[in-house]
């Protein structure tokens, strides 16, 4: 249905897009790292979640609990060693701790649900006092109307805790994917602009020149799905050296040696890309902005869709990809 040209520009621009997309999940990951942003984005999350905005009354107490930091020296600084990550039923394990509802009657907590259960429990929320003496109103409205509803069960307590907890975490979450998503999109952009990987030169050289666009099937790729952050960089750093190969044959990538930020007319004539006339100048900055855009499908995406393509030119897949059900449906 397609000619083998298509399939060979399709091939040659979703190469680069893996290219970048692989720098650019290492790049962020690494400033993910080293300023430890899932860190910082969690206690933020958690002092808005119990509305302790100067992290000095339950959100610090919480972060002293061992359940919540056991890797941390507690009550001395409870922000040495602090998690990235931390699970929805030691949360509630460790709040009904601190605010002193896990210790309510434990025989009678053992029936529940059950009047003295319940009773109880109502009872230690009555004279429930925050560890620093002021409990937040809208916490303690929250616990209030847990106690109310648990009937006594303790079990139910914690699951209610777990649940409020894990639908604070998913808006906590949004708002971290979605910057690093403007992290990753800028990341891409500048790579881009670095290693001029401008997606419409390059699928208009591999129209006009197609047996570069073969060169890429003797290209070895890395794996698509990167488990740390070393092993990121490298296959990243794999990528562009291929790249940097195939820029020595006549792939479409990098700038001209001599003539950096520097665009070519038809004529053959160099400008500098901001004395170039809109004409020229606006098909690098677009084609760098589709790039920056695919990057943010991310590395594993356009792996696939690259094998996919390249099996629609080959002899089908495997049977090693059969059997593991990465074959396309193609």
């Amino acid at each position: 249905m397609f000619g083998s040209t298509i399939l060979d520009v399709a091939a040659g621009i979703i190469f680069g897009f893996l290219a970048v997309s692989l720098f650019t999940s290492a790049a962020v990951e690494a400033i993910n790292s080293v300023l430890n942003v899932r860190v910082k984005n969690l206690r933020t999350g958690i002092m808005a979640l119990v509305n302790d905005p100067n992290f000095t009354g339950l959100a610090k107490e919480l972060y002293a609990h061992a359940l919540i930091s056991p890797l941390g020296p507690g009550a001395a600084d409870p922000l040495k060693n602090a998690p990235g990550y931390i699970n929805k039923a030691q949360f509630a394990e460790a709040l009904l701790d601190i605010t002193g509802l896990s210790a309510a009657t434990p025989d009678t907590a053992a029936q529940a649900p059950a009047i003295q259960a319940a009773a109880a429990l109502k009872a230690r929320m009555d004279a429930l006092t925050a560890p620093a003496g002021n409990l937040d109103p809208q916490i303690k409205q929250l616990l209030q109307g847990m106690v109310a509803r648990c009937g006594g069960d303790i079990n139910r307590l914690k699951n209610d805790l777990a649940n409020w907890f894990d639908n604070g975490m998913d808006r906590l979450s949004g708002n971290f994917k979605r910057r690093t998503q403007w992290m990753t999109f800028v990341i891409a952009l500048i790579a881009a602009f670095v290693v001029n990987l401008d997606t419409i030169r390059v699928g208009t050289v591999l129209w006009s020149e197609p047996a570069l666009a073969e060169k890429l099937k003797n290209t070895q790729f890395p794996a698509s799905d990167p488990k740390t952050v070393d092993e990121a960089i490298t296959n990243g750093e794999r990528v562009f050296a291929a790249m940097s190969a195939m820029a020595q044959e006549g792939f479409p990538v990098g700038w001209a040696p001599g003539h950096f930020l520097d665009i070519q007319d038809n004529q053959g004539h160099w400008a500098a890309l901001w004395l170039a006339p809109p004409s020229l100048s606006y098909r690098p900055l677009l084609g760098w902005f589709i790039t920056a855009v695919a990057a943010l499908f991310g590395a594993p995406f356009w792996f696939d869709i690259l094998q996919s393509v390249i099996r629609l030119k080959g002899a089908g897949p495997s049977p090693d990809e059969k059997a593991s059900n990465r074959a396309a449906s193609s």
